[in-house]
């Protein structure tokens, strides 16, 4: 009974860590609903803004300045399994604004809200 209680216990678990997103699987979005402009603010203080906000709560996987990228995740735990991170900083076709987008996609049942802890991070940090 206990052996197989084990074996079950062990593919639900290979499961659900097979079905994780990895970092990669994180795109930026035109129009999504995490994002957000900065205005007169250089490219790198936003950089710099958004590296600080991720690695304050975070472990950065990937941080690529001139892609404007940073793919992180939280401390690895069964709990907060899949909950990846993904920044993305790009110009726009206006002077001295960027976009900033935060793709934090909630997969664990007590997912924290990545998205809204680095946005504000972020606007903290640059004054928004």
């Amino acid at each position: 009974m206990a052996k197989g209680y084990l074996i079950g216990s062990s593919l639900r678990l290979a499961t659900a860590l097979a079905g994780r997103a990895t970092t990669h699987s994180l795109r930026p979005r035109v129009g999504g609903i995490t994002f957000f402009d900065v205005h007169d603010k250089s490219y790198d203080q936003i950089w710099n803004a958004a590296v600080a906000a991720a690695s304050s709560s975070l472990q950065i996987l990937e941080s690529n300045k001139e892609t404007g990228i940073i793919r992180a995740r939280p401390s690895i735990s069964l709990a907060r399994w899949g909950e990846d991170v993904g920044i993305f900083v790009r110009p726009t076709s206006r002077a001295n604004v960027y976009t900033v987008e935060v793709e934090g996609p909630k997969t664990a049942l007590h997912s924290s809200d990545w998205t809204n802890t680095i946005i504000s991070g972020m606007k903290a940090d640059l004054d928004q």
